[in-house]
């Protein structure tokens, strides 16, 4: 569609010189003006991205809600625009995002799909891990809509509140469809640590660790196993990465479980 756009004004421009210079001139004004105002909403996201992948979460949010107040945000817009809120602890607005684009008509089912799976966020910050589950589970049974995120994300909740051996069988399902995925990874790795099994959860804890990552999980779960295999140094190298770590809103880890950990590992030192 761009591209027809883009020829049948170029068509447009050529006949209008033709015709006239100056209104040529105008008509080339125009369109250039009308392209400036489509585009800014664009632009106001490429900078949200930018500060996003920089770990500026505030300054993210401030492009983005330049972007959604525009009017005119595209729908994938609107849902990093409702993440990133999640991410800076706007758990209500976020919600609110979502909803209208559950609701509204013109949406595609995938686009809904997609809101639908970060309203399931929303609920499990807020407390509500039933509600969570259960949108989860009609998106992902009766929606038919599979991808990393929401294994990764309905295998945690699984964790949290499944029997263990359940939430072990879904998270290696996980597993098989996207190894590579840390969420994915660290989810499995908790399932064998709730169960006892220690070295294999440390065994995959291994693999996500490897990678340098920057979010807390990886760290302070490796720093549990370690503690659980005896391994107190290891654990306190973990422990002492946390600090660089990036923290949000959607931090699964909180600080107070940060700071017991490295007192009850400093007293095994």
């Amino acid at each position: 569609m761009t591209i027809v756009y883009i020829i049948c004004t170029a068509i447009l421009v050529v006949l209008a010189y033709r015709f006239n210079v100056l209104l040529g001139l105008g008509i080339t004004a125009l369109f250039l003006a009308y392209g400036i105002y489509s585009f800014i909403p664009n632009y106001y996201t490429i900078k949200g991205n930018k500060a996003y992948q920089e770990g500026d979460f505030e300054e993210s949010k401030k492009w983005f809600k330049k972007s959604y107040d525009t009017k005119r945000a595209k729908v994938n817009t609107r849902v990093s625009y409702a993440y990133i809120l999640m991410r800076t602890g706007d758990f209500e607005t976020a919600e609110q995002i979502l909803n209208s684009i559950i609701r509204a008509k013109g949406v595609k089912p995938e686009q809904k799909n997609n809101a639908k799976q970060q309203r399931c966020m929303v609920y499990f910050k807020q407390g509500k891990l039933e509600e969570a589950l259960e949108e989860a589970y009609e998106i992902f049974d009766n929606g038919n809509y599979k991808n990393t995120m929401l294994y990764g994300m309905l295998g945690y909740f699984k964790y949290l509140h499944d029997a263990p051996e359940d939430a072990l069988k879904f998270c290696l399902e996980a597993y098989e469809y996207n190894s590579d995925d840390r969420d994915i990874t660290d989810n499995l790795s908790l399932c064998y640590y709730k169960l006892g099994d220690y070295e294999k959860a440390r065994e995959y804890s291994d693999k996500i660790i490897a990678e340098n990552p920057q979010f807390v999980e990886a760290y302070y779960h490796g720093a549990q196993i370690a503690v659980k295999c005896g391994d107190y140094a290891t654990a306190k190298e973990y422990l002492d990465k946390i600090p660089s770590c990036r923290w949000s809103q959607m931090t699964t880890v909180t600080q107070e479980e940060v700071d017991s950990l490295a007192r009850e590992v400093k007293s095994r030192l």
